[in-house]
């Protein structure tokens, strides 16, 4: 079957053959329909990190995936033919407590493999096998938005952990709450706006902000849904001296992370969510002034990656409620859907102004037969 390769540590990128995966028992074999290309991918193909399967000189890329049942297994309930389904990413060590209850976003040794990423194949490629544990069903309403499922579930991840560490302070004693709580969302690419439309749904008021003028495809969705858009192109005075309950960050820049801890409001939260170069060079940094603010301001700074079945099943939830809320507006969060042949070109260019580029792999017309493309 056809597959998109990397060769990790290698950089580079390439369309090739490998053998069609067997369909084993308790598995479900997947034809893919579309992938979302990212950052991540991105970082893979430019040799900055990525690991091939053991024993495997190559590994096929993509994490971010939409497919439709081909075969089942004998013994295997809960799929039929036909049924579309998203994958999750991330597989567990086997060791630790939460991998061995399919937690394995909260891993605790490390040894985890991530499909498309590191130690396991990905999804751009004809087809994939999976057990049905990792598989997430998707009604078929949701079908032009259900590609957005797995970077919407790193989203509702880091969401739901920053509010658990803001209900640190309640419940309040005396006069019930009285203010909206208020967001500040740090990028405008597929997290960053899936992170607006979700704080949205829970009720923030959210400033989004990035580097580009309101030409944006970005800042007219912004708009749709209700939230701000600042340009900050010029520095974070665009801001003025505004403050936030939670910051969700979505870009990796180390000197934008240290400046939105000034950002944070009185038992403010921000969630990282951005992988920063691991060789970028040192930044400075006023240690005490940051740490002292932190401390007599009840502030926390959290970390979150990945998500587990639990979050892919609210995301499912949130998007309805986005076209319900909003009809029309998550599908315009992609940007460009190009055949699996222009794979090179959505690899290698990034459009500004792009939200979400996909690739198709296969039409989304009748089901061919198992195995083939």
């Amino acid at each position: 079957m056809r597959a998109i390769l990397v060769r990790p540590p290698a950089a580079g990128v390439e369309l090739g053959d490998v053998p069609l995966p067997a369909l084993s028992p308790g598995s479900v074999r997947v034809g893919v329909l579309e992938c979302g290309v990212c950052g991540t991918d991105h970082d893979i193909m430019s040799g900055r990190y990525g690991k091939a399967p053991s024993g495997d000189p190559y590994l096929v890329l993509g994490h971010e995936n939409l497919g439709r049942v081909l075969e089942v297994a004998s013994g295997v309930t809960g799929f039929v033919r036909g049924d579309l389904v998203v994958a999750t990413v991330r597989r567990g060590c086997g060791r630790c407590r939460f991998c061995r209850t399919n937690r394995s976003d909260f891993c605790e040794t490390g040894l985890y493999t991530e499909r498309g990423i590191s130690g396991a194949h990905g999804f751009m490629a004809d087809e994939y096998v999976e057990i049905p544990e990792y598989l997430v069903r998707v009604p078929p309403s949701l079908r032009p938005v259900a590609v957005l499922l797995e970077p919407l579930s790193v989203v509702e991840k880091a969401v739901f952990q920053g509010q658990r560490v803001l209900d640190r302070k309640e419940p309040t004693p005396g006069d019930p709450k009285t203010a909206t709580p208020t967001a500040l969302v740090a990028g405008t690419g597929a997290i960053g706006m899936l992170a607006t439309f979700v704080l949205r749904v829970r009720g923030y008021e959210v400033v989004a902000i990035d580097r580009h003028g309101e030409e944006t495809l970005a800042a007219t969705l912004l708009g749709l849904v209700g939230a701000r858009h600042a340009n900050v192109a010029g520095g974070m005075q665009a801001l003025g001296d505004q403050t936030f309950d939670l910051v969700i960050e979505a870009t990796g820049s180390v000197a934008l992370d240290f400046s939105l801890i000034d950002r944070l409001g009185p038992n403010g939260v921000l969630v990282l969510t951005g992988i920063p170069d691991a060789g970028e060079p040192p930044a400075s940094v006023a240690g005490g002034a940051l740490l002292r603010d932190l401390v007599l301001g009840n502030q926390a700074i959290v970390g979150s990656v990945n998500a587990n079945r639990t979050y892919f099943e609210s995301g499912l939830r949130d998007l309805t409620v986005f076209e319900e809320r909003w009809p029309g507006a998550a599908p315009r969060m992609v940007s460009a859907r190009r055949p699996f042949e222009e794979y090179r070109t959505v690899l290698t260019s990034r459009t500004p102004g792009t939200i979400k580029s996909v690739l198709t792999v296969r039409p989304d017309g009748a089901l061919a037969p198992p195995g083939s493309p």
